[in-house]
């Protein structure tokens, strides 16, 4: 690859850099729609719709710090803190109209599915009654085998369901030659971000989870732009370099190898720091590495069957599989990234990321030498209740175990 400056391609596709494209794609006509995170946003890039995500608008709320004015119009609307943080502070952001980058535009239609979160139909059915938005309810059915051949089928007619949408509702027209060629930038982010988790079995790794906790912001927010694609590339290269020499994100040498299990904990992203401190360094995660990217059994898309290669990818849900097939994703991990321990995200907003920790900690404890397991309990967005001392005391705990087994 010629010579390129990451830095200049990763200020195209910041939180800001969306949001300012959010806005100049608004002054220039084009359909603004609030949609939920695992639509196929391929589709929407190639038909001129500019799309919104209240969910990611929401992690980065929480990350920097300005979530709480949202949390408050939530309350102030009835919404208790037993309901999803990403809900109430998507709500929040959908009904005072602002994000942490300033307000937004006036959107013309909307779009959920239920591949992730089962309380996207109640969220978008919030969404359509507040604003009075045109709303597609794209159905995906709670399913053990999401790769069965039928339920592919389904979802791809889904898929073409939500393109009538867009063309009754909008002027946009799908054009086919524009959607091959957002399916291949999409392919081309998603090979790279794949090829960055590979690199992640080098030891010591040269990747932090904390850093690619904003890093996979257009993955999914921004797939089938030329600018992730390039992002992406110019990224993996940047890591294999640094790979090459040997560096690592964890001071004084990377001793510990870990594997996270959940969401980032948006409102306390120092605890990796905190980590990274210790000397440990996490090298895996069913978040980065599993949920997001070229879910497809090939690992590409297939720019000739694009309808159908997008059904296959949104479908490969982990939450749709059962513990011992997430188990054996696991299993896979701990040997082929040599993981010297687990940290659980008890997370009380996102149940279906939570459903099942303890069975398959179990079976982790089972299969390798009573792997030592960290669980913390929270909320992905809301730091309510969360405690940064005993957070800390407990990794320090943590951290003695694990060096205990090296001895």
């Amino acid at each position: 690859m010629a010579e390129v400056d990451l830095k200049a391609i990763q200020r195209k596709v910041t939180a800001g850099a969306s949001y300012r494209k959010m806005i100049a794609a608004a002054e220039a006509g084009q359909p603004i729609c609030l949609a939920s995170a695992g639509i196929p946003n391929e589709v929407m890039h190639a038909m001129g719709v500019y799309p919104v995500y209240p969910e990611s608008l929401a992690a980065i709320s929480a990350g920097i710090g300005k979530a709480g004015v949202f949390f408050d119009e939530a309350r102030t609307r009835g919404l208790t803190n037993t309901i999803c943080s990403y809900t109430r502070c998507g709500l929040g952001i959908s009904w005072t109209k602002q994000t942490p980058f300033g307000p937004i535009p006036p959107p013309n239609i909307a779009v959920t599915d239920v591949n992730m979160c089962c309380l996207h139909l109640t969220w978008w059915a919030h969404i359509e009654d507040h604003l009075k938005l045109p709303t597609c309810y794209m159905d995906m059915p709670a399913t053990d085998a999401p790769d069965a051949p039928e339920y592919i089928d389904y979802y791809e007619n889904q898929v073409l369901e939500m393109v009538r949408f867009i063309e009754t509702n909008t002027p946009c027209r799908l054009d086919m030659d524009k959607l091959r060629a957002s399916v291949k930038h999409s392919d081309l982010a998603g090979y790279y971000w794949t090829k960055m988790m590979e690199l992640r079995r080098n030891r010591p790794s040269p990747i932090s989870f904390r850093a690619l906790a904003g890093q996979i912001l257009p993955l999914v927010t921004a797939l089938g732009e030329p600018d992730t694609s390039d992002y992406y590339e110019a990224l993996y290269y940047q890591y294999a370099q640094d790979a090459k020499e040997g560096k690592t994100p964890a001071h004084g040498g990377e001793k510990y190898r870990l594997i996270w299990n959940g969401i980032p904990i948006w409102h306390h992203l120092q605890l990796i720091d905190y980590f990274q401190e210790k000397g440990a360094n996490f090298v895996w995660e069913p978040y980065t590495s599993l949920t997001w990217g070229n879910k497809t059994s090939s690992g590409r898309l297939d720019l000739d069957r694009p309808f159908h290669t997008l059904a296959e990818k949104y479908t490969n849900i982990l939450s749709n599989k059962p513990i011992a097939r997430r188990f054996e994703y696991f299993d896979r991990a701990i040997r082929d990234y040599a993981v010297d321990g687990l940290v659980m995200f008890s997370n009380r907003s996102c149940r279906p990321m939570s459903i099942g920790q303890h069975q398959l900690g179990q079976l982790i404890k089972e299969r390798h030498d009573d792997l030592p397991i960290l669980i913390f309990e929270g909320d992905q967005a809301d730091p309510d209740g969360f405690s940064w001392d005993d957070a800390r005391t407990r990794i320090d705990g943590f951290i003695e175990v694990l060096e205990g087994r090296k001895t």
